[in-house]
């Protein structure tokens, strides 16, 4: 019995290594990025230039969004790499999966219904928690700021937030961390676990709640799914339409807007899970079908 409680509690631990390492690895990144341009500015400086504007043009280059954005590349390739080979070398993953045993319409149906519903009703979230605290509005606010996501789209932003970000997360997250906890917990318990972390990793309260809830979803995507393809472009879509499309199709400030756009969301994220479910199940009787064994004549 004690030996079953100090595994259980070991596994535990064990847990919250991916998250552990990942921070780690965020700011070993940024650290070998740094260190590496002030290597390179010292050595180009001209002969005569002070330490002080020479401190002063690298703190104005390791502040600058487009810097901070191929950092945040970098460290998503390294996620990929080191997170890819851990979740389908440790969890037996298929690398290139059977198109007609993984994927079904009604499941690409459903993805492209909880798309608007999950991000009108982060919307509302952020309302939400901002009125009730303002200040983590405030640290929010400048949080996508330094990040370039007040600023024009560029093709490095896009590269990251819509394609790297997505991957890695849910490699560590729904792949590693999710897959490691259901060992021990039930899946309704590992999904919550995960999406703790998730929430943890984005390191400020409001984007932390919203990630919370959406890591919950991406979390049911990837285990009714049967795997970690349908959480991946579930995650992708979210962050196209939050960085590409969010201005296209915003809540106007009257109460029939507002009331019209939280309906929508209900509506598209209850009929998506629903959808995206019935696909599955058809999804598992296909499969079934396949690999049953031939009457013989």
């Amino acid at each position: 019995m004690e030996n079953t409680i100090m595994k259980r509690f070991g596994q535990f631990c064990f847990t919250f290594l991916p998250l552990l390492l990942c921070i780690g690895l965020q700011y070993l990144v940024m650290i070998f990025a740094m260190g590496i341009s002030g290597l390179i500015r010292f050595t180009a400086a001209p002969s005569g230039e002070g330490l002080m504007e020479i401190y002063s043009s690298l703190v104005d280059l390791w502040t600058n969004t487009t810097f901070n954005t191929w950092i945040m590349i970098f460290f998503s390739l390294s996620c990929i790499v080191i997170y890819g080979l851990w979740y389908y070398m440790r969890y037996d993953a298929v690398y290139l999966p059977q198109v007609k045993k993984t994927f079904h319409p009604l499941m690409f149906a459903g993805i492209l219904l909880l798309v608007p519903g999950l991000q009108y009703l982060s919307s509302y979230i952020v309302s939400g928690v901002s009125a009730l605290v303002p200040a983590w509005l405030e640290q929010y606010m400048k949080l996508l700021e330094s990040a370039g996501m007040t600023s024009s789209l560029t093709v490095s932003m896009f590269f990251y937030y819509v394609l790297l970000a997505p991957i890695s997360e849910e490699l560590i997250y729904r792949g590693v961390t999710m897959h490691h906890a259901k060992k021990f917990l039930p899946f309704w318990a590992a999904n919550i676990f995960q999406a703790v972390l998730f929430g943890i990793f984005h390191m400020n309260m409001i984007q932390g709640i919203y990630a919370f809830c959406l890591g919950l979803f991406l979390g049911y995507v990837c285990e009714k799914g049967g795997n970690l393809y349908h959480s991946i472009l579930l995650h992708m879509l979210f962050n196209f339409w939050g960085t590409v499309l969010s201005g296209y199709f915003t809540i106007q400030d009257n109460l029939i807007s507002i009331a019209f756009w939280f309906v929508f969301a209900i509506a598209a994220t209850t009929s998506g899970i629903l959808v995206f479910r019935q696909g599955s199940i058809k999804l598992k009787l296909r499969c079934t079908q396949t690999e049953a064994p031939e009457a013989p004549l």
